[in-house]
């Protein structure tokens, strides 16, 4: 019986282990297509030094490209471009602009060789972001819009 519940749990094990990396491992060759970030973001104003206390922000605005099919490209932060596989994929990004950090998520079937970009901005009226996915050949045809 003993034997029997250890060789279940390292089965278990295993599967789990196979079932995600973790880490996106980008393809590589002419075949693979590109994303790119575009952040259209503006950077924060700097608040006057006046008394009391503030919470800190960063002076910085940014986004990037955050997982692919649910594995994070890389370690730290995100990422300004990925090459990914023609076909159906999930990608999260993330933005953030003076504190108010969101992730966002979309999912498109990317064509062989294709370059895209994804368009980051403050969306219009509300404390969201908007993204729109388009080819780099084509920047005014939007393939995917949504705010997050």
């Amino acid at each position: 019986m003993l034997r029997l519940l250890s060789l279940s749990l390292m089965s278990v094990l295993m599967l789990a282990g196979c079932a995600s990396t973790g880490m996106y491992h980008a393809p590589t060759g002419e075949q693979a297509a590109t994303l790119t970030v575009d952040n259209q973001l503006e950077s924060p104003v700097q608040q006057d030094q006046g008394a009391g206390w503030k919470m800190p922000t960063s002076s910085e605005a940014k986004a990037s490209l955050f997982k692919v099919d649910g594995d994070r490209i890389t370690e730290q932060a995100g990422s300004q471009s990925v090459q990914l596989e023609a076909g159906k994929h999930s990608v999260e990004v993330f933005a953030d602009q003076g504190g108010i950090l969101r992730f966002g998520k979309f999912r498109y079937t990317f064509l062989e060789g294709g370059i895209y970009q994804v368009r980051i901005r403050a969306a219009e009226g509300s404390k969201e972001y908007s993204l729109e996915l388009v080819k780099a050949s084509a920047p005014d045809d939007v393939l995917v819009a949504k705010n997050f």
